[in-house]
């Protein structure tokens, strides 16, 4: 297959992220309304105009062509235009307000498409240094872009959009695991049970963080997302047992969650499930002698590491190598299919323990191809853009851990990335994040094109 698309095909793609783009300011109006109401003119002028830009350049997009249904190739290419140029129109309010500071023009660009790659894809890198000082509309503004771009809202579009009869194919595709014979019905559930892990883990949060319910709020979509990290200090409250409680819920695959909400308790426990609490529990114990911490932050931090959450108390960068090594391995490992967590995902560790045991539940051998195409492309990545990163004068070690960080959504930083990075490791991340949240074999697949 070529690596070009049709003009046909192109036009789809166009059109489609016309509606995206309209969708996107449509939810805008939330932020708009908080800040109406803080009078807070300067960032409701900022998000106005995003509004008004992204409705606009949405109405160009869609002018170009009609929208049509879309097949496997120009939903992949959506996809992953999707995360490069949404980012581009919701960047302004920080371009705007200028909250980095920024000294030229160019450092301003970078500077917000970063911090806006970040939100969308869930990584939860920051250049803002004092987010608790940011205008409460752009606080919730900049959570909001998370919860966006982390409940997979441009997978629920996606299937909207694509042929009924071609959604199982949709399904498989993107890696989501057919639980009813209603797709469309199965996102519309996902997009209202992490809702409602929002709201009430914002109630939490009110009486145990922040009796502002703003912040509040942010800190809720910020954890489950495993985005943007709330201001936190050691110590075994109530507080920290909730972060860890919606860590978790976000590193565990939407089966879990649908199968809850549905009383269906007998099978919660899959062998993918399974499998994940061994994983946190041997690491909270190995984790917890090499770093010399006690049981309770190891879980903490493991956690956070596996769910791509990125929250940190104990500064990672000043333990052990054998525990910064480990901290890698668990934050390459990732969470669940199809859930908050990027990294390479246990359902995929699942299946090569599978293919090894033989039983009755082994692969199929397009299934194996599919996970080994993956692994090495995944690998083959993090040593390169790692290579390239350690040019900055940092240890291969070091390197390898931000660009991780940056692959596997999670965020945590050894203290490399700063805004004081320079422009081109900057733009390297970026790539990194982009890469890690859409995945490689999605770019893979819609360069060469389906083999169907």
């Amino acid at each position: 297959m070529s690596w070009g698309l049709s003009l046909e095909g192109l036009r789809r793609i166009v059109a489609n992220l016309g509606f995206f783009l309209q969708i996107t300011g449509l939810l805008l109006i939330l932020p708009v309304a908080i800040g109406l109401q803080s009078g807070e003119l300067q960032s409701v002028a900022s998000l106005v105009t995003t509004c008004f830009i992204a409705f606009g350049v949405g109405f160009l997009f869609n002018s170009f062509a009609e929208r049509k249904e879309l097949d496997e190739r120009t939903s992949l290419w959506l996809l992953i235009l999707t995360f490069a140029v949404l980012p581009l129109i919701l960047m302004i309010p920080y371009i705007w307000n200028n909250v980095f500071n920024s000294g030229n023009l160019l450092d301003l660009f970078s500077n917000s498409y970063f911090e806006t790659i970040s939100g969308f894809t869930t990584t939860g890198f920051s250049f803002v240094q004092h987010p608790e000082s940011l205008p409460s509309s752009l606080l919730f503004y900049r959570s909001l872009i998370e919860y966006i771009g982390g409940i997979g809202f441009i997978y629920i579009l996606v299937a909207f959009l694509h042929p009924k009869e071609d959604l199982d194919a949709f399904s498989e595709t993107f890696g989501i695991e057919k639980i009813c014979d209603d797709l469309r019905r199965l996102f519309l559930s996902i997009l209202l049970i992490y809702t409602i892990f929002v709201v009430l883990f914002t109630v939490i949060f009110y009486f145990t963080y922040s009796p502002n319910l703003i912040v509040s709020s942010c800190t809720a979509i910020d954890i489950l997302t495993g985005g943007y990290q709330p201001n936190l200090t050691a110590g075994i409250g109530l507080f920290q047992i909730s972060i860890i409680l919606l860590m978790f819920l976000g590193s565990l695959n939407f089966k879990f969650h649908y199968n809850l909400f549905q009383l269906k308790l007998r099978e919660l426990l899959t062998p993918e499930i399974k499998l994940f609490l061994i994983i946190i529990g041997a690491s909270t114990i190995i984790i917890s002698i090499f770093a010399w911490i006690n049981p309770f932050d190891s879980l903490f931090h493991v956690v956070s590491m596996m769910s791509s959450t990125g929250i940190e108390y104990i500064s990672i960068s000043g333990t052990s190598l054998p525990a910064k090594i480990i901290f890698i391995i668990i934050g390459l490992v990732g969470g669940c299919a199809f859930s908050m967590a990027g990294g390479i995902r246990v359902q995929r560790i699942q299946t090569l323990i599978n293919a090894i045991r033989k039983k009755d539940d082994e692969p199929t051998h397009e299934e194996l191809r599919s996970i080994i195409m993956f692994l090495t492309s995944f690998i083959a990545i993090l040593l390169i853009l790692s290579f390239a990163f350690s040019t900055l004068g940092i240890s291969f070690l070091d390197s390898v851990f931000e660009v991780s960080s940056a692959l596997t959504t999670n965020g945590i930083s050894m203290g490399a990335t700063t805004i004081a990075l320079p422009l081109g490791y900057k733009w390297l991340l970026i790539v990194a994040m982009i890469i890690g949240r859409v995945e490689i074999l999605t770019i893979i697949k819609a360069v060469k094109g389906s083999n169907h």
